[in-house]
């Protein structure tokens, strides 16, 4: 007799607490359903912007290379060894004159096989990576690591002493040109811009791979000016007026 009072007192209050959690959670998904016949999440705008800095060349660098074939894999580094030495010689009486040896690499490549012989041939290789300054006297020191006779002259190419200076001025000026074009087409849609969202550099930033120039083989003519390129993708909330 007492059991059927008692389970009769204890399932009054699990029902009241079901009803308060369907209200509440009720309450929570009104707002929810009532943005989302507002239109969803805030407006946005999202532009793209490019930017560009102009620096002058500060130096020129340079990949020259000693190579020496051979039947062998000894006799090309044994023949190596004394050209290799020359070449290293050679370079360092330039050193006063500006030029600079930044990095040196050695390796050994497999020639193929030759035309009157039966076997692969080898070449033994030692590169040079050169910085040239001042600029003006490139096209002079250039000259004088091709009359040594020992050196392949590779590609030429211009730096700047301070280019992440100058990248950054680029980026500046990319941030900027979004942000002119993100006002036009907010107030072109009668809004105004409330607060970024989103930021993200676009492409590869960096030097203009247009501005080096290749090793000629005649007269050398530095540009002018360096051009650094970079490019920013800018997502705006935006609001009415």
């Amino acid at each position: 007799m007492r059991d059927g009072p008692d389970r009769g007192f204890a399932i009054a209050p699990i029902g009241a607490a079901v009803a308060c959690a369907l209200a509440f959670a009720l309450t929570l998904a009104l707002p929810a359903a009532a943005q989302e016949r507002r239109g969803g999440a805030e407006p946005t705008v999202t532009v793209q912007g490019s930017g560009k800095h102009e620096a002058k060349p500060s130096f020129a660098v340079l990949t020259v290379e000693v190579a020496t074939p051979g039947d062998t894999l000894d006799k090309a580094t044994s023949a190596h060894e004394a050209r290799a030495g020359r070449a290293a010689e050679a370079l360092r009486a330039l050193a006063a004159d500006g030029v600079t040896v930044e990095r040196s690499d050695f390796r050994l490549a497999r020639d193929g096989v030759r035309p009157k012989q039966n076997q692969p041939g080898y070449r033994a290789v030692t590169s040079f990576a050169l910085a040239l300054k001042p600029v003006d006297r490139v096209d002079a020191l250039v000259g004088r690591i091709a009359a040594t006779g020992l050196f392949e002259i590779g590609p030429l190419g211009y730096r700047a002493d301070d280019s992440k200076a100058a990248l950054d001025e680029a980026r500046r000026k990319a941030i900027a040109d979004a942000h002119a074009k993100a006002e036009v087409f907010a107030a072109a849609a009668d809004m105004r811009l409330v607060g970024i969202v989103a930021i993200t550099e676009g492409g590869e930033a960096g030097l203009r791979r247009a501005e080096l120039a290749s090793a000629p083989s005649m007269q050398i003519v530095p540009p002018a000016t360096l051009t650094f390129d970079a490019s920013a993708t800018v997502t705006w909330r935006i609001g009415p007026r």
